[in-house]
């Protein structure tokens, strides 16, 4: 009985953490960045090599790189594929499309992991793959 009680928590739990990146996804679609910062705790840590410092200076690149690119084409589409949870931890394939009608013609994909600690995010990891047209697999890297 208890174990049964422990594993329905959990469950309860993956749900609770699997709503907040949706949800933080969404805004994200809705180009509201920084809304987004409050499901982040504020001394989150964050593993991009590219950006040091914090989510805020993160979440700042993330617009500047998604307005670069609806700038470019006003067909721009992000869309999250997969939303995958595990205990304390959140994975997320989320694509970025610079032209929807076009998209041979390149964007990104991502892996996001989100680590919580109680509800908010604690730890945050993401791995980029650029897509261009001269990409010889169609199937791509997912």
């Amino acid at each position: 009985m208890r174990q049964t009680v422990n594993i329905d928590l959990q469950k309860q739990k993956e749900a609770e953490h699997r709503k907040i990146v949706e949800e933080y996804f969404r805004l994200i679609g809705q180009q509201k960045f920084n809304e987004g910062l409050r499901f982040f705790a504020p001394d989150c840590k964050t593993h991009n090599p590219y950006f040091s410092g914090n989510m805020e200076t993160l979440t700042n690149a993330m617009a500047k790189v998604s307005k670069e690119m609806t700038g470019k084409a006003s067909n721009a589409e992000f869309a999250v594929k997969h939303i995958l949870a595990d205990g304390d931890l959140v994975a997320a394939y989320t694509q970025l499309i610079g032209n929807r009608l076009k998209p041979s013609e390149g964007g990104l994909r991502q892996v996001h992991l989100f680590r919580f600690e109680s509800s908010k995010i604690a730890e945050y990891w993401d791995v980029t793959q650029q897509l261009t047209p001269e990409m010889p697999n169609a199937a791509g890297a997912f």
